[in-house]
């Protein structure tokens, strides 16, 4: 009996001590609740993000660079819509693109070549622009075009643009200015040309080389001189093609005959036949 009253007593003292244990329970009040969902939440963004961000840096580096050349249809603040050469149209934004032609804004008409990532959106992203031919000059100027030389012969040279595009043409009666290394396959060489490029004429080609040559700084056109008087002069270049000048305030035509060969220095567009002589030699 003494035994039976000594376990009983050791399993009531166990049943107290367990009673009376201190216990661990989890902070399920409505602000830790909150805490934990927020911290939850901000996780979630934080991936969101991060994903995001690996996302369009993968779409961007599988985005091919395109050069588009071609004529700027509408202008909005700085965004452009352009149909290029390829009759493509595209939405550019020119926003934080660099430009080589300085404080010049881009017009409704002009000619622009423009180098952009082909990513998945509507409104691509400039990388960098150039205004080929502002529409504002463009009646008193003749297109120009600049690019490295691929071929060249006596009478013609091909040229290989930023876009890759190539275009040849004749330099039967164009101002041609080089160095010493010529029409070289390699040069970066600037063409002025007469018309349109599926024409091919050039009227002026000038190598980097020989930029900084005098000659470099005007426009002047041989032939033969076939009339000429106080208000107009025509001459007939070597190709055939009979350009009229309007003769300008300082020039004598009267020091000249027709059928004389003759080298005109002028101003204004063969293109648009607006062009003024300013010399005669």
């Amino acid at each position: 009996m003494k035994r039976k009253c000594t376990i009983l007593a050791a399993v009531c003292a166990a049943i107290v001590m367990t009673a009376c244990a201190p216990k661990t329970t989890e902070n399920t009040s409505p602000e830790a609740t909150q805490s934990t969902t927020e911290e939850a939440a901000e996780t979630t963004k934080e991936e969101i993000k991060e994903e995001t961000t690996k996302a369009e840096e993968t779409t961007r580096a599988k985005a091919e660079k395109m050069v588009i050349t071609g004529l700027v249809e509408s202008v909005d603040q700085k965004t452009v819509t352009l149909k290029g050469q390829d009759e493509e149209e595209y939405q550019i934004d020119l926003k934080n693109a660099e430009t080589k032609s300085g404080d010049q804004e881009v017009g409704e008409g002009d000619e622009i070549q423009v180098v952009f990532l082909d990513e998945a959106l509507p409104v691509k992203k400039a990388e960098s622009y150039q205004i080929i031919s502002s529409a504002a000059m463009r009646e008193m100027m003749d297109p120009v075009i600049s690019g490295v030389i691929t071929e060249s012969g006596d009478d013609s040279v091909t040229v290989e643009m930023e876009d890759q595009k190539s275009y040849t043409f004749s330099t039967n009666i164009a101002q041609v200015v080089t160095g010493e290394k010529g029409l070289g396959a390699g040069e970066y060489v600037e063409i002025t040309y007469l018309g349109t490029l599926n024409q091919g004429v050039a009227l002026r080609v000038i190598t980097e080389e020989g930029s900084g040559d005098a000659e470099a700084t005007y426009n002047a056109i041989r032939g033969t001189l076939l009339s000429a008087s106080d208000a107009s002069l025509t001459i007939e270049a070597a190709d055939g093609t009979q350009f009229t000048f309007t003769v300008g305030d300082n020039v004598v035509v009267s020091d000249y005959s027709v059928g004389d060969e003759v080298e005109v220095i002028y101003e204004g567009s063969l293109t648009n036949k607006n062009a003024v002589a300013e010399g005669i030699e």
